[in-house]
């Protein structure tokens, strides 16, 4: 199997562990809190990595860098926003949704006219999350779910940004991600003012645990697109919904609405059939 589709499973199966540490400790942790530490935790780890296989840091594209790290760290908030108050396979498909703001993205901004046959998909896909928020009912639709939303519209910036970065060569995975959490320190530090407090020993430990499959988490995802074709990667990712919906459900006694399962399958779907799309043109 292709190396960088292997990287992609781990990274789902990692950011899926990740998201059950979240939640867990969202019940007495502030999200600014978790963003601070998982994120000074990492930066120490990265640096330490980098300086025992002796990978220096690059002189170029700081700017691209310094802007996936502060759109990367704003996702990330986002998510853990979404992930402490709603279920988690609700959360994770709804982050799939990044296919289908990459194409918006590329429409508005890079001036690409919309091909007809993606018309459908993305009504589908309108549908679908429809049916996943269910605005109809007062105690289905929260904040919590505009909070996945647009973590995946960052995240389809981040995608991009990556990509790009990896054309241009000249960078280490490693590098990427340390940007991601230096200014994701910075975001934390504004969110956790007058909102914090010394974890317990507990909390330590979810907090350790979440910044160790963060940072594999991340750092299997750009090798992902280093070695793989950025649609291929795409659709090994989507294996995060199953891991999400699974662990949901095993530790947090979640199950998963019967409307959700299907706007998942039509938002899923869809993307699958854009990405696609997208890449062969």
């Amino acid at each position: 199997m292709n190396r960088g589709l292997v990287f992609a499973m781990l990274s789902s199966l990692m950011f899926s562990f990740m998201n059950v540490l979240v939640k867990e400790a969202s019940h007495t942790l502030g999200t600014g809190e978790i963003i601070f530490v998982r994120s000074v935790i990492s930066i120490f780890m990265i640096l330490l990595i980098m300086r025992i296989g002796k990978i220096k840091f690059s002189h170029k594209d700081r700017g691209t860098l310094i802007f996936r790290g502060v759109v990367g760290g704003m996702s990330m908030c986002l998510i853990f926003l979404a992930v402490s108050g709603m279920h988690l396979g609700d959360a994770s498909i709804l982050q799939q949704l990044s296919a289908f703001f990459v194409l918006i993205i590329s429409a508005i901004y890079l001036k690409e006219k919309l091909p007809s046959h993606t018309i459908m998909p993305l009504i589908i896909i309108v549908l679908g999350t429809c049916l996943i928020l269910r605005p109809w009912e007062y105690n289905s639709f929260s904040v919590y779910a505009l909070f996945a939303i647009a973590s995946a519209f960052t995240g389809a910036v981040v995608y991009t940004t990556i990509h790009k970065l990896f054309e241009n060569g000249g960078h280490t995975s490693w590098e990427v991600i340390f940007y991601l959490f230096l200014c994701s320190v910075f975001i934390g530090l504004a969110m956790m003012y007058n909102n914090h407090h010394m974890p317990t020993r507990y909390e330590w430990f979810l907090l350790l645990g979440i910044a160790l499959t963060s940072l594999f988490g991340q750092n299997f995802m750009t090798q992902a697109y280093e070695f793989a074709n950025q649609v291929l990667v795409s659709f090994v990712m989507y294996l995060g919904v199953f891991f999400n919906a699974l662990w949901g459900y095993v530790f947090f006694g979640e199950i998963m609405h019967t409307l959700s399962v299907i706007g998942g399958v039509l938002v899923i779907g869809s993307s699958i059939y854009l990405s696609h799309k997208k890449a062969h043109k």
